[in-house]
């Protein structure tokens, strides 16, 4: 008898081995794997990897060889070039100085990798924030619908107590019939909140890439309130990790270096060359004439322009011009954050505080309910009273819904404001 039970429960036990919740994180990481804008920022950064690799060629020589080939057909007697001839030419020319020009265009190519990589960090912060906040708000919807659904079934319980009434000459037919006016839009308002718990289904999985139901979903995270944050610890968090911020300053860096990359223009340029040429004449094949010319060359040369019409320092001014906007933006952005920082914390604050009414303004309405239920039975209420006590409880439990999700949202926020999501890998 064991066995049999035992073999009739084993799918069951398999059945819920392959189900596998799915928590916030999980469905975070997710989203990382599967979105593509993801992959865009990482192929930027990419490209700046192959830029560094470019600026780095121009501290090697530079090697190049060529072949020409010539047939000329002209019968004129006072043609002086050969008929046929092949030439080869090999050169290798490497740049000394230049003004350390290509030494701050490395650097700068370098700090534009580094903005690169922190434009990728803050495209994972916005998705961790998106994820989180689309999954507070199946959250959300599906605490909504619940709370609408207890409503369609209180307004069903006194629609069947107002009909025995009615049947009995207690109630009026306007009382069975303000009960069914109630009864139907809570109806309605039930199916509006399913369709909006479906349809944030939707949204999360959109934004994760992956297949999700509500059966698989782990809403523990939101089992325990966040705690409050200081405004002083929170701004020290801010200026420190924010990506944008941070890139900000690496572009002021690098419109530094490309002040002293043009300043590099003001000064003398030293290259070195060794040139090599073999000529063959009145032959197609290169090495195989008798009559041949070979050289090799080697040469130093060490020039400056003095004037370009001013080009030069135009350039200088314009890398100046390019760090202060930088300063100016990178300023603007610090308040725009310090401002956003401040509106959340105090959002936070209401809605701790709205969570406190809301939880005890709910316990008000079950009493409330719960008193004008037994004076309905006892023929001391109307049904307006009872309709009314229904709709302050739904009420109630839907401010304490909407309260207690506004913590959670604004937690949301300050993480992504301060980049406190984990998107390491």
């Amino acid at each position: 008898m064991k066995a049999i039970k035992l073999m009739l429960f084993a799918p069951c036990l398999l059945l819920a081995a392959t189900v596998h919740a799915q928590n916030l994180t999980e469905l975070q990481r997710a989203a990382l794997v599967h979105r593509d804008l993801v992959k865009t920022y990482e192929a930027i950064v990419d490209q700046q990897v192959q830029n560094i690799r470019e600026v780095r060629g121009n501290f090697l020589p530079s090697v190049d060889f060529s072949y020409t080939l010539n047939r000329l057909r002209d019968n004129s007697l006072t043609a002086l070039e050969y008929k046929q001839n092949d030439r080869f030419l090999g050169s290798i020319t490497w740049n000394i100085f230049a003004g350390f020009k290509d030494n701050f265009d490395l650097k700068t190519a370098r700090v534009n990798e580094e903005i690169d990589r922190l434009g990728l960090n803050a495209v994972k912060q916005d998705i961790f924030l998106n994820t989180a906040l689309l999954m507070l708000e199946v959250y959300r919807n599906q605490a909504n619908q619940k709370v609408a659904e207890d409503a369609v079934a209180l307004y069903r319980d006194r629609h069947r107590e107002v009909a025995l009434k009615h049947q009995v000459g207690i109630l009026t037919k306007s009382d069975l019939l303000r009960i069914k006016v109630e009864l139907d839009n809570a109806e309605q308002e039930a199916r509006r909140a399913k369709a909006s718990v479906q349809k944030s289904v939707n949204a999360l999985m959109r934004e994760t890439g992956e297949e999700i139901s509500l059966e698989t979903l782990d809403f523990s995270c939101f089992e325990n309130l966040p705690e409050k944050k200081d405004y002083a610890e929170m701004e020290a968090m801010l200026l420190k990790n924010r990506s944008e911020l941070l890139a900000l300053e690496k572009a002021i860096a690098a419109a530094r270096f490309q002040v002293q990359s043009a300043k590099a223009q003001l000064y003398p340029r030293a290259d070195v060359s060794a040139n090599y040429r073999k000529l063959d004449f009145d032959d197609y094949y290169f090495g195989s004439s008798d009559l041949q010319e070979d050289d090799m060359r080697l040469q130093a040369t060490v020039s400056i322009n003095i004037f370009d019409g001013l080009k030069k320092y135009s350039r200088i001014r314009h890398a100046r011009i390019e760090e202060k906007k930088s300063e100016y933006d990178r300023n603007e952005l610090e308040n725009t954050l310090k401002t956003q920082l401040h509106n959340t914390l105090l959002d936070l604050e209401v809605a701790f505080d709205n969570l406190q009414v809301a939880r005890s303004s709910r316990a008000e309405a079950e009493e409330n309910l719960r008193v004008t239920d037994l004076a309905f039975k006892q023929g001391l209420n109307t049904s307006s009273d009872i309709l009314d006590a229904i709709f302050y409880l739904s009420r109630a439990r839907f401010n304490v819904i909407s309260a207690y999700t506004q913590v959670f949202g604004s937690h949301f926020e300050l993480q992504r404001q301060t980049e406190g999501f984990d998107v390491s890998p």
